[in-house]
């Protein structure tokens, strides 16, 4: 046991400062387990390395958007399979999170009553601990339901033979979890540390899941007590480090140096086109671009996201799908939109960075515009704006200071409107969701009392507004299990469509060509499966319905 905790601690010096007076005591190798626990900042060092596993693996750099109707994938395994349904029980979506947890259960556990380290500090240690804990599980029973709930560190006397427990009791051992957090954490902390906001706005999350709508509204009011306030440039919140940073809708982030960062570590590696002028784009593309796109491409905007865009006609929000402008100029497709259209995607005549891209055939950005290769270009005829840090040199290698928002206020807006809804308070609901309908989108506010009516543009502006902040595939499997629905149309049963214009502009419609056809079985994937060697390792483990 003692070899596997040195391991661990001297994985946590990654994350504590050089300057530390902690670096100078002795050599690493000599830490004893006594010697953390008893000092403040060894202590600190092992909590800040669970949120490297948690945080930094679990949470930021997600791409859930891309298993949706939101994304054409490209050379994704794991997403093209469940856009097309083809998972089966030999693939690990995440399961086996046990060491994570071990080691917040080890904190919890010497923290506890420890004389040792300042009380103030200790409970914040232990507020971290238990808040990381509460992350790991809502990851998991997301994914997969009732799983092993371990909530001690286990010794070699114990048996690991642990049944599943149920969903419920998941819930109810997260919600304590998060409780115990909201009373320990400080209300302001150092960037990137969660504070009671953070446990807040998890609750949201959380209770929006499990269906227990009054606890995501008492949540968000205690969230609407303290000093964020909605970014009037949504932009801001995504597109550059300091906006990110300093942006006063921001609630927690996970950030990252430039010494350790490059494009690749990033959301942007997989939004970025490969493709430059030379060898790799048509000397006849027009215009000829004045910057290197040199990245790993895997996402694309599908027309189903575009389209999900309002209109803003004459003080009324309307939707206008692609297919209403097939053969007219496309021009008319980007006038007049929600703001965040164009803050969020890259469309033909556009400028990303310091060139004008074009889409149609001839552009310099259409997938027959590399004579070498359709890979590496567009295949929907739009590329994400939202999270691109276009002031920096987009090329997969270069160095970059990263910061991800993964808690804000639009969505605890939002959280509360849906949880409004649920409960019947239409009025309610509607002015929540009009919050960030009129501040990021500037359209004009839902007025209605009709139900139906609320929830078709509450899908709308939750899909628009969260695009690409791992909420959609989420959102899709909690709204059919809360409304006992029998299928998942967005996800099932057709191809994604883009655009294929010819060099005048004019719209073309088109199933894309580069994508499958969608397919989401019900209700055997509201659940992954358990993998099946991870229930052939313990007897007690049951698998999923319709997966063995």
């Amino acid at each position: 046991m003692k070899k596997i905790f040195f391991i661990i601690l001297l994985a946590s010096f990654a994350f504590v400062s050089c300057n530390d007076d902690l670096l100078n005591k002795k050599p690493l190798d000599q830490f004893s387990e006594s010697d953390v626990w008893k000092d403040g900042a060894l202590a600190d060092g092992f909590i800040l390395n669970i949120y490297g596993s948690v945080v930094r693996d679990m949470y930021a750099n997600q791409q859930t958007d891309g298993w949706t109707d939101n994304s054409v994938v490209q050379d994704n395994g794991t997403a093209l399979g469940l856009q097309q349904g083809s998972v089966s029980n030999e693939w690990d979506m995440g399961w086996n999170q046990y060491s994570k947890i071990r080691k917040c259960n080890l904190a919890i556990q010497k923290l506890t009553g420890n004389t040792s380290i300042l009380p103030e500090k200790r409970d914040a240690l232990i507020g971290e601990a238990r808040l990381l804990r509460a992350m790991i599980y809502y990851d998991l029973v997301k994914k997969f339901g009732g799983v092993m709930l371990v909530d001690k560190v286990l010794t070699p006397n114990d048996s690991l033979q642990i049944p599943r427990s149920s969903e419920t009791d998941v819930y109810s051992f997260i919600d304590d979890d998060i409780d115990e957090a909201a009373k320990l954490l400080p209300a302001t902390a150092p960037q990137g540390r969660l504070t009671k906001a953070a446990a807040y706005a998890l609750y949201t999350d959380v209770g929006l899941q499990q269906g227990n709508y009054d606890k995501v509204i008492a949540a968000a009011s205690e969230i609407e007590k303290m000093s964020f306030t909605l970014d009037p440039n949504y932009k801001n919140i995504f597109n550059s480090f300091t906006g990110s940073t300093t942006s006063p809708e921001v609630i927690f982030l996970y950030e990252t140096g430039q010494e350790k960062t490059t494009y690749l570590g990033t959301r942007m590696f997989w939004y970025v086109p490969n493709v430059e002028n030379g060898t790799k784009l048509r000397a006849d593309a027009v215009p000829q671009l004045n910057d290197a796109f040199l990245c790993w491409p895997g996402y694309w905007p599908s027309q189903e996201l575009v389209d999900a865009y309002l209109f803003n006609e004459g003080g009324n929000a309307v939707q206008h799908k692609g297919i209403e402008f097939q053969g007219k100029p496309s021009r008319l497709m980007w006038k007049n939109r929600d703001l965040r259209f164009e803050q969020s995607i890259v469309r033909d005549s556009a400028m990303l960075k310091n060139s004008i891209l074009t889409f149609r055939r001839g552009g310099n950005m259409h997938w027959t515009s590399n004579p070498l290769s359709t890979w590496g270009m567009p295949k929907t005829g739009y590329i994400f704006r939202k999270w691109m840090y276009e002031n920096d040199f987009i090329y997969c290698d270069n160095k970059v200071t990263w910061a991800e928002p993964l808690w804000r206020l639009g969505k605890i807006y939002l959280n509360k409107a849906e949880a409004y809804g649920r409960k019947g308070e239409i009025e309610n609901a509607v002015e929540y969701m009009n919050k960030t309908r009129t501040t990021h989108g500037g359209l004009p506010a839902l007025v209605t009392t009709d139900a139906a009516e609320f929830w078709k543009y509450y899908k709308i502006e939750r899909r628009v507004e969260l695009m690409q902040e791992n909420d959609r595939y989420w959102s899709l499997i909690r709204w059919a299990k809360a409304e006992k629905a029998n299928s998942i149309q967005e996800l099932d049963g057709y191809k994604l469509h883009g655009l294929d214009m010819n060099f005048d502009g004019l719209v073309n419609v088109i199933e894309c060509p580069f994508t499958g056809q969608m397919r989401f079985d019900m209700p055997k994937r509201l659940l992954f499966p358990v993998p099946a060697w991870e229930v052939k390792a313990n007897i007690k483990l049951v698998q999923n319905p319709g997966w063995e």
